[in-house]
């Protein structure tokens, strides 16, 4: 059973931190089981509605700031005191600086130090395949709620309403620009044709978050996509709510839609986003998603090539169950192709990253000073975080990440992670025997052994390639 522990906690999890394995060797599957419920995040630092108001403030302070340093200007002129100085107003553009990076600080450290890894790893992959990069001053707060708000809650539901949660939040509407789009026939429309109907989030729910490039859908498919969820918005500043997600009737173009096939009849008024969402349910049923999305899961977890029986598999259970996430999980674990001893997927940096500050069980007093490092390194080796910069998230592939320069980079972290953390009282083969078992080769071990360091030891285990790979 040590075996299929050091499977469960590397493969499917965040990697082992000390002392871990015992208790999963009892029964691998079962730790897993165990895990598989939703996250939760501390609200507290940010929601969509305190975004979006602190959105509308600094829309408001920018204005009156710029009427108050004119102000200023006329009043030195006529050798007056100004009423009210804009160094005296809040500065909100700092404050959404600082709430991005308490999200960040925050999602990373809950990966480091979860007890829930593989939840942890499935969340990575869905916010992943629905990639947010944060191009926008919103976005940057934007970006990791989408993550806490959207997919987190979801996880282990059905696809369908992670689908719909994600779509609607205002994220990944901004981020490919469905608030700008307006349907040629609907009210708003009719006023004013300089802005007319947008298909990126049309195209993208199609290609990359439901039925894949090969999924059989048509340019006709994509436009009758965007027409239904046109008027699927964000709050403005002006409106009396900040609420994030908006239905605007009068972007919405009318009429009956025809997707795959299928007819979805006009729907009026305020519950005309139900035309979209029915769109939506149905994609996320769909057997070619149900295929796409599977795959991508057992490539995610397993193999660069997963086995076609195992992703056969998940992909019946996604159909017979209409896309629940639990089962679809379950029929993974329970395959015994994902159990093979190879390791075949080599590490993500986000990966490589969480899973040395697991095994040596960080803890820094400072953890938004050490994070500084930490969103170095990462972005040093080509992951940072909401920075994949396409809607098709980063490679999920191994020879996206290896590479001479890519290894220089890994041992420059581990290089300076020895460098800041504390000496550890832990021999550096004890460790090894406390993540590993007796699965190190012998190699491996033997290398460990001639180090010149602990440091230096410790360095060739995290570079060793047990450690790389999962």
């Amino acid at each position: 059973m040590i075996q299929a522990a050091v499977i469960a906690v590397n493969r499917f999890g965040l990697g082992a931190r000390p002392n871990e394995l015992a208790q999963v060797a009892l029964d691998p599957k079962a730790w897993l089981f165990k895990q598989m419920t939703s996250l939760q995040f501390d609200n507290q630092i940010a929601n969509t509605t305190s975004a979006f108001e602190m959105f509308s403030a600094h829309r408001k302070t920018r204005t009156q700031r710029r009427k108050s340093q004119a102000a200023a200007s006329d009043a030195m002129m006529e050798n007056k005191k100004p009423s009210m100085a804009a160094a005296e107003m809040t500065n909100y553009g700092k404050l959404m600086r600082q709430t991005q990076k308490a999200l960040l600080v925050d999602g990373f450290w809950q990966s480091v130090q979860t007890s829930q890894p593989f939840s942890m790893r499935l969340l990575d992959f869905f916010s992943n395949h629905f990639s947010v990069s944060t191009s926008t001053v919103q976005l940057n707060v934007l970006g990791p709620l989408l993550e806490r708000e959207a997919i987190a809650p979801n996880l282990f539901g059905q696809f369908e309403d992670l689908l719909i949660a994600v779509i609607k939040h205002p994220a990944m509407l901004l981020y490919l620009d469905n608030p700008y789009s307006i349907g040629p026939r609907s009210k708003a429309g009719k006023k004013n044709n300089k802005r007319g109907l947008n298909e990126n989030l049309a195209r993208e729910i199609l290609e990359l978050h439901t039925l894949g490039v090969d999924g059989g859908y048509s340019i006709d498919d994509i436009q009758s996509l965007a027409k239904a969820i046109s008027g699927w918005s964000v709050s403005h500043p002006r409106d009396a709510k900040q609420q994030g997600f908006v239905y605007r009737e009068n972007f919405h173009e009318p009429g009956k839609r025809f997707v795959l096939g299928k007819s979805y009849r006009n729907i009026y008024g305020e519950k005309g986003v139900r035309q979209g969402e029915f769109i939506l349910k149905d994609l996320a049923r769909h057997p070619a998603t149900a295929r796409f999305v599977s795959h991508k899961l057992a490539q995610y977890f397993i193999s660069d090539n997963p086995d076609t029986a195992l992703v056969n598999a998940m992909a019946n259970t996604w159909q017979k169950t209409n896309g629940n996430l639990h089962a679809v999980m379950t029929t993974l674990i329970e395959h015994d192709s994902s159990w093979q001893p190879e390791r075949q997927k080599f590490k993500t940096p986000r990966e490589f990253v969480v899973s040395t500050l697991r095994a040596i069980e960080a803890k820094p007093d400072k953890p938004r000073y050490f994070f500084k490092g930490i969103i170095y390194h990462l972005t040093e080796m080509g992951q940072q975080p909401f920075e994949a910069g396409s809607p098709a998230g980063y490679s999920n592939h191994s020879d996206a990440w290896t590479g001479s320069d890519a290894l220089m980079k890994r041992i420059d972290w581990v290089n300076k992670l020895n460098a800041v953390t504390p000496k550890s009282s832990t021999n550096v083969l004890t460790l090894a025997e406390q993540l590993f078992a007796d699965t190190l080769s012998e190699q491996t071990v033997l290398t460990i052994k001639r180090a010149e360091s602990a440091k230096q030891a410790r360095t060739l285990l995290f570079m060793s390639p047990e450690f790389q790979r999962r």
